[in-house]
Parts: C-alpha cells; structure tokens; sequence
C-alpha cells in the first residue's frame, strides 16, 4: 500500500492552509526547520511515506525557507516530490522559478477571494495521487 503525504510548510496559519485542509483528509503543516527536515527525510527513507507534496508558503522568513529548500533539493526522494512554493508577491516571483524551476510557483494577484483555489488544489490532488 502507497502512503501518500501532503506536507503545508510554513511559519504561521494562512489562508492556504485553511484551503488544503478543506481539500485533503490528511496535511502534515509544520514549520520549514531543519528538524522538519530530517523528519521528512526520516520518514521518506523508511518507506512510511512513499509518495509526498511539499506545499511552501514562503511569504515570510524567506531566507530559512530558502535553506530548508536547500536541504530538499540535496535528498534523493525529497528533491523529486512535487513542490509547490505558494505566498510570493508577483515581482518575487521570476526569481524563485529561477532558483527553482521545477516548482510551481503560485502567485495570487488581484483579490484572493476571486483566485481559483480549487485549480491548483486539483494539481496538488493529482500530483499526491502519482498521476505526474
């Protein structure tokens, strides 16, 4: 049996958080540490987690969001999960799809209430699903 994992990772309670947890059964949100980071290797090498998405909220503590990516990408597993970096201002933007271009980079602009959530909750639903 698959054990599939979606992890919200970010430094206070959001609105996106408030929509994956609406949208998914399960979400592990915690704090993007480097203690975060061993546990999600911890359980990526021991097979108790087989499949995950990582959903970052990088709106704030951009730096340790940065080194907590930075110890994603130098994993075997975690550096191939679907990364989603969510939270970013549209000028911000080109220069985290620049340093990591395999993630989707999720920008609201205009008003959030008008943003379709469920368009990218469906992304994320079938990246957790392996259908990517």
């Amino acid at each position: 049996m698959t054990t599939a994992m979606m992890y919200y990772l970010a430094w206070h309670e959001d609105d996106w958080l408030d929509e994956v947890l609406d949208r998914f059964p399960e979400v592990n949100a915690i704090v993007p540490t480097a203690k975060t980071f061993e546990m999600l290797a911890k359980q990526r090498e021991s097979g108790e987690v087989t499949r995950a998405v990582l959903v970052l909220n990088a709106v704030e503590e951009q730096e340790r969001c940065r080194d907590f990516l930075r110890l994603c990408r130098e994993h075997p597993q975690l550096s191939t999960d679907p990364l989603y970096i969510v939270g970013l201002k549209p000028e911000e933007e080109g220069a985290w799809q620049e340093a990591y271009p395999n993630a989707k980079i999720i920008v609201i602009t205009g008003f959030a209430v008008e943003f379709d959530y469920d368009a990218v909750l469906a992304r994320m639903e079938s990246d957790l699903e392996g259908a990517n």
